[in-house]
């Protein structure tokens, strides 16, 4: 028999009551359904400690080809320095020797030569014959202390690679300890979310995906987009419009969508990217079939090597989840998204760089 109204009021308002009660990390705690087990916040966290993982992975496979490499320069330095060592030892004692007879009685026979001459041919043999025997002393003497400076400077050299390959073997084992600490917390979330198997499952697809199309796509990219920016000087001077003369300089305004259609006739492969200008940022961004790649940063003004601006990555996403610090400092490295106004105008340098709404304005001045 249905309850009453006035029971059924009853009933709901003991439930109500009883959720009060609860403690509040109770009710946070409550598990939401999604397709691998747990709330879409803990998954994306999930999957993006996984993209970590494999990132530190392929830092630390660059870092032990950078040990690697510098291991066999410094062993290639070392038998150097030993064989230049041993012949800076005999320069050593030839120069020893010139000083000594010069100093110990040969100055004083060259004197008593010129003394002695009869006649000026006599003169000018004698002559001839102290500078060939000072030239040969001085250049016994010069090569010594050639010798002497350049191992000197080879050593110094061999003593940076050591601090640098002691600080490569530092680097291996703090990223080491981070990737198997990282691993295990994986490991303990992944057995602590409802659904274990459909969690690793996801993982595993994201982590392939990556691998196998996403790293090499994002590099292409931005391969592409450094080869493009480098033409971009050249581009400017066939077309002047987007110049202004002003008191002082010059100003360049380079809206987005023309900055887009400048990168598309550099390169085909660029058909899929774009640049958007937004209020003090800029967000570069492109997709391809399984694929969306997103980099978020800005442009900032640098004076070396060269006056110029230069792009920094300040988040970057693959299929909408944070790739880690690492991929962005290798890609900074790797490629130059810059903008260097002399390779155009070589009177003139970047006083300032803003970012507004779909547009980059970039103030120059005279520098004569």
């Amino acid at each position: 028999m249905p309850k009453s109204f006035p029971a059924r009021l009853a009933s709901l308002l003991v439930l109500l009551i009883a959720l009060a009660q609860l403690p509040a990390h109770a009710l946070a705690s409550a598990p939401a359904a999604s397709s691998g087990g747990g709330s879409a916040d803990a998954q994306r966290q999930l999957l993006e400690m996984s993209l970590r993982i494999v990132e530190i992975d392929q830092e630390l496979g660059r870092i032990q080809t950078n040990r690697l490499q510098l291991q066999q320069r410094i062993d290639d330095s070392s038998g150097q320095l030993q064989r230049q060592e041993a012949q800076l030892q005999e320069r050593k004692r030839q120069a020893g020797e010139s000083l000594a007879s010069y100093y110990m009685g040969k100055q004083e026979k060259l004197l008593g030569a010129l003394l002695h001459v009869r006649s000026l041919g006599d003169l000018l043999r004698t002559l001839d014959l102290i500078e060939l025997v000072v030239s040969g002393d001085r250049v016994k003497i010069a090569d010594y202390r050639e010798r002497s400076e350049r191992l000197r400077a080879d050593l110094a050299r061999l003593s940076r690679e050591r601090s640098e390959l002691a600080a490569l073997e530092r680097q291996l084992t703090e990223r080491r300890s981070q990737m198997d600490g990282l691993r295990q917390q994986l490991e303990r979330e992944i057995a602590a979310s409802d659904d274990p198997e459909a969690t690793r499952s996801r993982i595993g697809s994201v982590q392939q995906l990556w691998e196998s199309e996403g790293r090499e796509k994002l590099r292409s990219y931005f391969k592409a987009l450094a080869k493009a920016m480098n033409r971009l000087p050249d581009w400017l001077k066939e077309h002047p419009e987007h110049l202004k003369l002003d008191a002082g300089g010059y100003t360049l305004t380079m809206p987005d969508e023309t900055l887009n259609r400048f990168l598309q006739e550099q390169d085909p492969a660029l058909a899929s990217f774009r640049f958007a200008f937004e209020d003090g940022r800029v967000v570069a961004s492109g997709s391809e079939g399984q694929l969306e790649l997103e980099a978020i940063g800005r442009y900032e003004l640098v004076e070396k090597p060269k006056n110029g601006i230069r792009f920094r990555i300040d988040g970057l996403r693959f299929n909408g989840l944070d790739l880690p610090q690492s991929t962005i400092d290798e890609l900074e490295q790797s490629f130059n998204l810059g903008f260097y106004p002399s390779k155009f105008i070589s009177f003139v340098r970047v006083d300032s760089v803003q970012i507004q709404e779909h547009e980059l304005l970039l103030r120059f001045k005279f520098s004569l």
